[in-house]
């Protein structure tokens, strides 16, 4: 064998190598694991938090998830770091509308004066679970659409806006309303 022909044989062993390795690592996280789809009936749900709203506030709403998030951990406040996402065709671009807060337990808590608390109702509700590592998640767009998908199936259509709830062992639950 040809020394040239050598020098691709393990180039080649080797892409495949590499190539094994990565794929291993990306089942490991979870990365070929499905979308879990779900619908839930009566949901009621108090959230204490902080609205955001405006052109490039990306800014303000990384503050204001770092400081819930930090309000959660030292058990200040007993609950879920959640986030809804009020989605409008009115919206343009690089402008969002959302609630970052506490999805609360059933314990009463002390919630911080800033904060503050709604309610969300809905008599029919469309989940889904992602419990893959947040490197390999899929993206949000896609897992509003299969919600959307889900929803059709069931001769439903949905509102504009998520509920985002965000564990602590990394797992996601996106949740979409019906109309």
């Amino acid at each position: 064998m040809k020394t040239v022909n050598k020098k691709y044989l393990y180039w080649v062993i080797s892409l495949v190598f590499i190539g094994g390795i990565l794929i291993s690592i990306y089942a490991i996280l979870g990365g070929f694991d499905k979308i879990q789809l779900a619908q839930s009936n009566n949901n009621v749900y108090s959230i204490a938090g902080k609205y955001v709203q405006g052109h490039r506030m990306h800014i303000e709403e990384g503050k204001i998830f770092k400081e819930v998030r930090d309000l959660i951990q030292s058990e200040k406040i007993k609950g879920e770091l959640c986030m809804i996402d009020y989605e409008s065709d009115t919206l343009e671009s690089d402008e969002i509308n959302r609630f970052i807060g506490v999805l609360l337990d059933d314990e009463i808590t002390a919630i911080p004066s800033k904060f503050q608390v709604i309610a969300l109702t809905s008599a029919r509700s469309y989940k889904a679970a992602l419990t893959m590592h947040p490197l390999v998640m899929p993206n949000t767009d896609k897992v509003k659409q299969a919600l959307v998908d889900y929803a059709a199936l069931q001769q439903d259509s949905l509102q504009d806006l998520s509920l985002e709830v965000y564990y602590t062992d990394n797992s996601v639950l996106v949740e979409r309303f019906a109309k």
